[in-house]
């Protein structure tokens, strides 16, 4: 088992696996690095491939402080520092996509090569003029009621939470499906409230011009979470970007569609 400390003091797990070009795998909120199992054994044929869990997440520290995306961006960069990667190309699902936008906020594209994208707006909350955030239509209301049955019993809000990550039309694996419940049960509602808060309240619109490497942007056709119009808004915005849907998938379209999944990334990595 494989850990670093940050510039920080916080003990965060990672796997690193393969050689060649550089890819770090970034999972998403209430979520872990074993998420990506579908993706690691094929692509640590060809890649280095990097998988860690986010602080407050898997077997990473559960810290006192850091529960923002401004530090889980310093996080990711101290880990590029640590193994001494160069020119990485960073894939980020859900909130991994909040870290990405932010490690661009606060230090550029140098040293990347290309970024991925699945399934994630820019901003969450919505109002008359943004209705690409979550599910279309959710507003800081929304965002205060989602809080407090999060915060009151975890548990019972990723049993709701679990089966919106997958296709509107249902899982179509159970055993996925009991896997990703069983790990999500895992969190701390202490840790999970206060990264929300930190990701809710996020508006990376203006970052997307400053994206100036090519640009991979996912998105699952049957999401329960994110609208087509989201991503293809995305794609207008980064200059060399790429969009591809995936049919019949939601928001985990990588656990969804891991095929398909892996072929689209390795064709836009080569």
């Amino acid at each position: 088992m494989s850990y670093l400390l940050t510039d920080d003091n916080a003990k965060i797990y990672y796997e690193e696996i393969g050689e060649g070009k550089p890819i770090i795998l970034i999972h998403g909120w209430s979520c872990n690095n074993m998420f990506f199992k579908k993706q690691v054994a094929e692509l640590s044929r060809k890649y280095k491939i990097v998988t860690y869990d986010l602080r407050g997440h898997g077997l990473s520290e559960i810290t006192d402080d850091g529960y923002t995306l401004e530090r889980y961006a310093k996080d990711l960069k101290n880990i590029i520092k640590f193994l001494g990667l160069k020119n990485v190309t960073l894939v980020g699902w859900s909130m991994g996509t909040h870290i990405i936008f932010d490690y661009i906020k606060q230090f550029g594209c140098n040293n990347l090569d290309k970024i991925a994208f699945i399934d994630m707006s820019t901003k969450l909350i919505t109002d008359e003029k943004w209705t690409l955030g979550l599910y279309g239509k959710f507003s800081y209301e929304d965002n205060v009621n989602t809080l407090v049955p999060m915060n009151a019993d975890w548990k019972a809000f990723a049993k709701v939470f679990i089966p919106a990550i997958f296709a509107k039309s249902g899982y179509r694996n159970e055993d996925d499906f009991k896997w990703a419940s069983d790990q999500a049960a895992k969190n701390s509602a202490n840790v999970l409230t206060r990264m929300w808060i930190s990701m809710s309240v996020q508006d990376y619109r203006d970052v997307l011009p400053k994206i100036t490497i090519p640009t991979l942007i996912t998105f699952g056709e049957e999401s329960c979470l994110y609208s087509a119009e989201n991503s293809e808004y995305m794609r207008d915005k980064i200059k060399d970007s790429k969009l591809v849907s995936f049919p019949k998938c939601g928001h985990a379209l990588f656990l969804e569609e891991p095929k398909m999944f892996n072929k689209v990334l390795i064709d836009f990595v080569e």
